[in-house]
C-alpha cells in the first residue's frame, strides 16, 4: 500500500503545485485560514481549502495562468495576493503576512467569517478565540460539553461517545498529570486563554496505542516582546465553597520566551451515595454514604523556549503539584427483614483520611527543520507520589458499641521515564513519517492495615496489608505515509508496540511476567468536495493495557463490606474501529462501528451469608459498539446563536454474574444544546441543557440524566477585565442511578449525587503591556508525546 501511495504521489508531483504559509506580522503561523484561489481578473473560484495548524497550504493541479489568492482569518484583515503559474513550474509564495484588524473596546473584531466548528484533516476544530458561542463558559470543561460526542460527567471525567477517555494534549504535547491535577488544570483555563481545540477521534499511527482519542488544546501565544500575563479567580458556592486562583506570566525577548504559572485551590466538595440490596425472601440492606473532601492544592510551572537557530527551538518545562487534602466520610448500613419491618442490625462507619499528593515533572522538547525534513524529540521524567493515612471506625447504631477500628497507611510511588523521536520528510504534497518511543514506568504500592484487637490494641493485619511492585517497559515504532491525489488525500500507517511487564506481589510472593508484541495498522482517505464539504473514511487499531491497580491481587476497600480485587492475569485489549464522517461548513456528522477484544471489566459477586459485595477483575470475550453523532450551530440573527448536538449509541458486551453470562444490547441517545444571546451593554447570556436517555450495560439499567446551566458574561476596562457568573445544574437534576436487571436474583439499586448544582463567579484580568516582535514559533502540526 505504501508503494502504491508513493507512485500516486510521484504522479501528482508532475502537476503544478502552489504552496506557502500564512503568518502574523510577528512571524507567528496562523492555523485554519480560509483560502480561495480565484481566476484573474474575473475572480471565479478555482479551488478552496484551509491551512493546517501550522499555517501551511498546498494547492494541487493548478493550470498556467494568473490568479488571486484570497485569505480570510478571524481577527485579521482580508488580503489578496496575485500569483502567476507558468511552464508548469511549482510556485512557492513564501510567507504571506496577514494584518490584525483594529480593536473595538478591547475586543476582537471578526473580519470575514470563520465557523465555530469545522473539520480539518479529519479533526473537529473548535475556534474558541473571539467566538460568541463560548464567551460565557467558565472553563474548558464547560466548552467541551458543547462538542459533538463529548460528555463531561459530574466528577469532571471526559468521555467520547460514552466509552473512550481521550488523552489531553496542550499545544500539541501530552500532559503528564494524574486525574486530579489534570481536572484542576482544565478548570483553570478560561475561553479567553484558548485559541482553538482540536478533537481527533481517529488518531494516526504516530500516537501511542492507548490514545484512542485526543483533545488538543491550543493556548493563545502572546506575540509581543516584553512581559504580559493574566490573573484569575473563580469562586463556587452551593452545599460547598471552593476557590480556584491562577496567575500566568510570560516574558518575551528576541530569542527566548519565559513562562510561569501558579495555581491554588481551596475549599471542599460533597458527594452522596445510596444503595439498596435485597435478595428474594431474605434481608434488605440499605446504605447511605456522605463524603466531604477538603482541598488545599498548589501547582506551579516554569518554562523557557529558546530559538537558538533558524527553524530550531529548545523548550524546557518543569512542573509541580502538591495536594494536601482531608476526607470525611460517614456511612450508615441498615438491615431489615424481607418485609422491611424488623431491624436485623444497624451500624454506621466514619472514615477520616488525609490524602497527600506530590507530583513532579520535567520535559525537554527539541524541534528542528531543514529543507523538506523536520524532526522532534521529547523526553519526559515524572514522579507521582501519593500518601494516605486513614482511620475507619464502625459502631453499632443501636448500642453505640465500637465493632471495628482500622488504621491504614498507604504509600504509592510512580516514576515515569520516556523519550519520543519523530521524523517527517516532505516531497511535494506527500509526507513520510517515522518515529519511535521508549517508556519505562515503575510503580510501588505499599498499604498497611492495623486492626484493633479485643484488648484495644492495634496489631498488623496481614490479610489486608499489601506490598506490590509493578515494572513496565514499552518499546514502540511507527511508519506512515500521507499523500494527495486531486481532491483525495490519504494516509497509511503501521505501529508496533512491544510490552514487557513484571507484576510482583511481595506480600504473597507471586510474580507475573508478561511479554507481548502488538501490531496496529491504520488508514484513512479524505475526499474534499470544496472548502465547505469533506468526507472521510478511516480505520484505526488501538490497545489498552491493564494498570498496576487492576493487576494487584489484593483487596481495595470502599467499606468493610465492599471491596474490589485486582487480577494479575488480565490481558491487554485491542480495539478496531471504522469511522465515517461528513462535514459541510459548521455541520458535522460522524459514525463509527467497532469491536474491542478482551475488554477489561469488574463484575460484582454478592455473598448473602456475609453480606459482602466484591468486584472481581476479568477479561470479557468482546464488546461491540456503534455510534452516530451530529453537531451544528445555527445563527438566528446577530444577537441569537444556537448550537445543537445529537448522539445515538449502541453497546453489546458480555458480563458474568453468578456463573451466568449476560449479553444484552443497549441503545441510548443524548441531546444537548446551547442558546447564546448577545444582550445590550455587551452582556452575553448562555443557556445550556443536556439529556441522556435510559442506558446501562448487560447487568444494570441506568436511569435518564439531565442538567440545565446558565451563564452571563461581560468585559470591562477595554477588554482587560472579564467577569462571568454561571449557575450549573440549576434544578439539581443530575444523578447517576443504576438498577440491577435480574430482580429475581437481587434487587440492587445504586445512586450517586455529585453536588453539581453550584453558582460560580469568575473574574480575570489581563496584565502587562508588551510591544515589538517575539521569537518565531517553529512547531509542526503534530508534536512529540509521552504516555502516562
Amino acid at each position: 500500500m505504501i508503494t502504491c501511495g508513493i507512485l500516486l504521489s510521484l504522479s501528482a508531483q508532475s502537476q503544478t503545485l502552489v504552496t506557502g504559509k500564512i503568518m502574523t506580522t510577528h512571524d507567528q503561523p496562523i492555523g485554519y485560514v480560509s483560502l480561495s484561489l480565484l481566476t484573474h481578473p474575473d475572480s471565479t473560484i478555482v479551488t478552496q481549502q484551509l491551512t493546517d495548524s501550522t499555517g501551511t497550504f498546498t494547492f494541487n493541479h493548478i493550470r498556467n495562468g494568473r490568479y488571486w489568492l484570497r485569505c480570510l482569518a478571524m481577527g485579521h484583515e482580508i488580503i489578496y495576493r496575485e500569483i502567476s503559474v507558468a511552464n508548469n513550474t511549482p510556485v512557492h509564495t513564501g510567507n504571506i503576512t496577514m494584518m490584525p484588524v483594529s480593536s473595538l473596546l478591547g475586543e476582537i473584531v471578526v473580519s470575514g467569517s470563520q465557523s465555530p466548528m469545522q473539520r480539518v484533516n479529519g479533526k473537529l476544530v473548535l475556534n474558541i478565540s473571539g467566538n460568541r458561542l463560548f464567551k460565557a463558559d467558565a472553563n474548558v470543561l464547560s466548552i467541551l460539553k458543547k462538542v459533538p460526542g463529548l460528555e463531561v460527567d459530574g466528577e469532571g471525567v471526559i468521555q467520547l461517545s460514552s466509552r473512550v477517555t481521550p488523552a489531553i494534549f496542550i499545544n500539541g504535547k501530552p500532559t503528564t498529570m494524574n486525574a486530579a491535577e489534570l481536572q484542576h488544570y482544565l478548570s483553570s483555563l478560561s475561553p479567553d486563554m484558548i485559541s482553538s481545540i482540536e478533537v481527533d477521534a481517529t488518531p494516526s499511527a504516530r500516537y501511542d496505542a492507548e490514545h484512542k482519542a485526543i483533545i488538543n488544546i491550543q493556548l493563545k501565544q502572546d506575540i509581543n516582546r516584553g512581559w504580559n500575563g493574566s490573573i484569575s479567580s473563580s469562586v463556587q458556592q452551593n452545599a460547598y465553597t471552593q476557590a480556584n486562583n491562577n496567575l500566568l506570566l510570560q516574558y518575551n525577548t528576541s530569542r527566548i520566551t519565559f513562562t510561569a504559572r501558579l495555581g491554588y485551590i481551596n475549599g471542599n466538595t460533597h458527594r452522596r451515595y445510596q444503595a439498596l440490596q435485597h435478595l428474594a425472601s431474605t434481608d434488605v440492606l440499605t446504605t447511605h454514604t456522605h463524603t466531604v473532601t477538603r482541598y488545599n492544592d498548589v501547582s506551579y510551572q516554569l518554562g523557557a523556549a529558546y530559538h537558538f537557530r533558524k527553524n530550531q527551538q529548545l523548550e524546557i518545562t518543569g512542573r509541580a503539584y502538591q495536594a494536601n487534602q482531608g476526607l470525611n466520610s460517614v456511612n450508615t448500613l441498615l438491615s431489615t427483614d424481607a418485609a422491611g419491618k424488623k431491624v436485623v442490625f444497624s451500624n454506621y462507619t466514619s472514615n477520616n483520611a488525609a490524602p497527600k499528593r506530590t507530583n513532579y515533572a520535567a520535559d525537554i522538547y527539541y524541534t528542528g527543520q531543514a529543507g523538506n525534513n523536520s524532526w522532534q524529540v521529547l523526553t519526559t521524567l515524572a514522579q507521582l507520589k501519593n500518601y494516605n493515612a486513614e482511620e475507619i471506625q464502625t459502631y453499632d447504631a443501636l448500642s453505640s458499641q465500637l465493632e471495628h477500628y482500622w488504621k491504614t497507611n498507604l504509600y504509592n510511588d510512580i516514576l515515569i521515564r520516556s523519550i519520543q523521536a519523530d521524523f517527517t520528510h516532505r516531497a511535494g504534497s506527500a509526507k513520510l513519517n517515522a518515529g519511535g518511543k521508549f517508556a519505562y514506568t515503575t510503580t510501588q504500592n505499599n498499604i498497611r492495615y492495623d486492626t484493633m484487637n479485643t484488648i484495644n490494641q492495634f496489631e498488623w493485619d496481614s490479610s489486608r496489608s499489601n506490598n506490590f511492585l509493578y515494572r513496565e517497559y514499552i518499546s514502540a515504532g511507527y511508519l506512515s505515509y500521507e499523500g494527495k491525489f486531486r481532491k483525495f488525500s490519504y494516509s497509511f500507517g503501521l505501529r508496533a508496540e512491544y510490552t514487557h511487564s513484571v507484576a510482583n506481589s511481595m506480600t504473597s510472593s507471586q510474580i507475573t511476567t508478561r511479554n507481548y508484541l502488538t501490531w496496529l495498522p491504520s488508514a484513512s482517505i479524505t475526499f474534499t468536495v470544496d472548502e465547505q464539504q469533506q468526507y472521510q473514511l478511516s480505520f484505526i487499531s488501538k490497545m489498552t493495557r491493564p494498570n498496576f491497580a487492576q493487576l494487584n491481587p489484593f483487596r481495595f476497600y470502599n467499606s468493610p463490606l465492599n471491596y474490589w480485587i485486582g487480577n494479575p492475569y488480565l490481558l491487554a485489549s485491542t480495539t478496531r474501529t471504522f469511522n465515517l464522517s461528513y462535514s459541510n461548513g459548521a455541520f458535522n456528522i460522524s459514525a463509527n462501528i467497532g469491536r474491542e477484544l478482551l475488554p477489561m471489566a469488574r463484575y460484582p459477586e454478592y455473598n448473602p451469608v456475609t453480606n459482602v459485595l466484591e468486584y472481581l477483575g476479568t477479561n470479557l470475550p468482546y464488546s461491540d459498539f456503534a455510534d452516530i453523532e451530529a453537531g451544528f450551530p445555527i445563527k438566528v440573527n446577530q444577537w441569537w446563536r444556537m448550537n445543537y448536538n445529537l448522539g445515538g449509541h449502541y453497546r453489546k458486551e458480555l458480563n458474568p454474574y453468578h456463573q451466568v453470562t449476560y449479553a444484552i444490547p443497549i441503545l441510548d441517545y443524548t441531546i444537548n444544546s446551547s442558546q447564546v444571546f448577545s444582550l445590550p451593554y455587551r452582556f452575553t447570556l448562555d443557556i445550556y441543557y443536556y439529556y441522556k436517555s435510559v442506558s446501562g450495560n448487560s447487568l444494570y439499567i441506568s436511569r435518564p440524566m439531565s442538567n440545565f446551566d446558565i451563564g452571563l458574561q461581560r468585559t470591562w476596562l477595554k477588554g482587560k477585565l472579564n467577569t462571568k457568573f454561571s449557575v450549573y445544574d440549576l434544578f439539581d437534576t443530575y444523578r447517576v442511578r443504576f438498577i440491577f436487571r435480574e430482580k429475581s436474583i437481587i434487587d440492587n439499586q445504586l445512586s450517586h449525587w455529585f453536588g453539581t448544582r453550584r453558582a460560580v463567579f469568575t473574574l480575570s484580568y489581563q496584565l502587562g503591556k508588551a510591544t515589538g516582535k517575539s521569537p518565531k514559533n517553529t512547531k509542526n502540526e503534530e508534536e512529540g508525546r509521552a504516555n502516562m
